[in-house]
């Protein structure tokens, strides 16, 4: 029994105080799992240090030779206690100073054609440019976090589609100096993309950006180790 606002009893099914009990704990748990999932990507994206494209090589695909980047990816050492202050200031070091510093070997290693790494930007460019839904209808107009996202994947550098086939290419050594060039211009936008993509600083903002969370799952399906997949 219960009593309403003019304090009648009122007579209720232990059935529907159930059902509405078991309603409550699954739109819970859905809601933590949407989060456990969302720190799940964001935690796996940090781990990442830096990317080193060291190598390509050609690869025959379907009677089509393709050329293969391989992509090494390092990951930021984990140590318990309190952070050195050697490892803080490598937080701060740039890729670049990264890369010259790096004498460890990579953790695992990835490979990407190049029409992959086109994919890549062009996913990420569609989710941090696409209007608000009624799923994303709490988003920010001015979102500070997908506007450097943008301005990256629009505006920064990325390697042309040169032609890079035939006799012609092959013979004047246009192929592999393209090839050495796509493999540093690469190698940047990757990294300045990781810089961007998991800042936190959009933590801070008055609303939080949810597309975080698909840049993330993004990033990862392309940087994840291949033998966790």
């Amino acid at each position: 029994m219960r009593a309403d606002s003019e304090g009648r009893a009122l007579a209720f099914s232990p059935d529907s105080d159930g059902t509405e009990r078991r309603s409550l704990y699954t739109a819970s748990d859905n809601r933590l799992s949407q989060l456990s999932s969302s720190a799940k990507f964001a935690v796996s994206l940090n781990q990442i240090s830096h990317v080193v494209i060291r190598d390509a090589y050609n690869r025959d695909e379907n009677g089509d030779i393709a050329v293969i980047y391989v992509v090494d990816v390092f990951l930021i050492n984990v140590q318990k206690g309190l952070p050195t202050l050697s490892a803080h200031r490598w937080r701060k070091l740039t890729w670049r100073q990264k890369r010259g510093k790096q004498s460890e070997r990579p953790e695992y290693q990835v490979e990407h054609r190049y029409s992959s790494f086109r994919l890549l930007r062009q996913r990420v460019s569609d989710v941090v440019s696409a209007n608000s839904t009624d799923m994303d209808q709490n988003h920010p107009q001015c979102c500070p976090y997908c506007s450097r996202v943008l301005w990256l994947v629009t505006a920064g550098d990325f390697p042309s589609r040169y032609p890079n086939r035939g006799a012609l290419a092959t013979y004047t050594g246009w192929r592999q100096l393209l090839i050495h060039s796509r493999k540093h211009g690469l190698e940047k936008f990757i990294n300045e993309l990781l810089t961007v993509a998991k800042d936190v600083s959009y933590r801070y903002c008055a609303v939080q950006c949810e597309r975080y969370v698909t840049v993330s799952r993004i990033l990862n399906d392309f940087l994840g180790d291949p033998h966790l997949r």
